[in-house]
């Protein structure tokens, strides 16, 4: 949780620079948002596989000076949201009461990812684009141990085990790119989705996504980002379904990174090429704060493994 608040610290400056001039910027470049996403598989009264995860993102005008944003695709004529995250997520076996490894379920291991992305995004078309670059560490030194550990102690929960097979220390270089198109909307009703890209050498996939949207709320394309306006509603509450089919070529939390050889790994051939999630949500929205619990199912990533769930709290502030 260091990392969390050293990044925030690190952000002031440049927040506080970015205000003096916003008067005179386009709507994109008006509105900034803080998101903070909890994961936890305890949810779903479980604790294996994908088990918990923490994520900070900022999305704010000043991100777009960063040399990074050069080799994030946008449209340029659209809307440009950019944005900075932090995440960092934790993968145990099925049973973490043992020390020993267990050739037959999943590894332990831990990522931390810095994140810049932007996010095209245009009420004309009901069409959004985005692309992210990702960089991070898979091992020890993402200290997933020592918050999985802390939590535990901190919930009065069986520690877990087996951290010290996990996966060895490797570099985390992803890129990604997003396109959802939405061909129903209406006041109470949308319905969008699209193709999902990712190339690296944390995750190589590729996913089909089909989301819906219904209730009291304003639209997810005239208003990405809370923006503040007449017409938008006070109150909003609506409910969210969501299904992705994806393709695995690689996923280093299970097959162990590009550059080392982690005690335990699993084969490739022993991989899940096709896997299907989907999650349910709701979210209450008062200006523009929003709150979201979501509840993901997803099937087994390996051939030894089983379908998994977990939940996710997500707390979004714009101003």
């Amino acid at each position: 949780m260091k990392k969390l608040f050293i990044f925030l610290f690190c952000l002031t400056p440049l927040f506080l620079i970015s205000q003096t001039d916003s008067l005179k910027k386009s709507k994109a470049e008006r509105n900034r948002c803080f998101t903070f996403i909890y994961d936890n598989d305890l949810f779903g009264r479980t604790d294996r596989y994908y088990t918990q995860g923490v994520k900070i993102k900022l999305v704010a005008p000043f991100v777009k000076y960063s040399p990074l944003s050069k080799i994030l695709l946008k449209y340029k004529s659209w809307d440009n949201y950019y944005g900075l995250s932090l995440e960092q997520d934790c993968f145990t076996p099925k049973s973490i009461l043992f020390d020993t490894v267990n050739k037959l379920d999943r590894p332990y291991a831990g990522t931390f990812i810095v994140s810049h992305f932007v996010t095209s995004v245009t009420s004309g078309y009901h069409s959004k684009f985005s692309s992210g670059f990702n960089i991070g560490i898979i091992g020890p030194l993402a200290q997933g141990e020592e918050e999985q550990k802390a939590i535990h102690r901190a919930t009065n929960n069986d520690e877990p085990l087996g951290w010290k097979h996990q996966m060895k220390n490797d570099i985390i270089i992803n890129y990604e790119i997003q396109y959802e198109p939405c061909p129903i909307n209406t006041s109470w009703l949308e319905i969008y989705g699209g193709p999902y890209f990712r190339l690296g050498t944390l995750n190589t996939d590729v996913s089909l996504d089909m989301n819906l949207r219904t209730g009291l709320m304003d639209s997810y394309y005239k208003n990405y980002c809370g923006e503040k306006n007449s017409d938008g509603k006070k109150f909003q509450l609506f409910f969210t379904a969501k299904a992705r089919a994806k393709l695995v070529a690689y996923n280093a939390t299970l097959q162990g990174g590009l550059f080392t050889d982690s005690p335990h790994e699993i084969p490739a051939n022993e991989i899940s090429r096709f896997v299907f999630s989907s999650n349910l949500g709701i979210t209450l929205a008062y200006k523009r704060i929003y709150l979201e619990f979501l509840r993901t199912y997803i099937t087994k990533e390996f051939s030894n493994g089983v379908d998994h769930g977990w939940g996710r709290c997500h707390l979004t502030v714009c101003f």
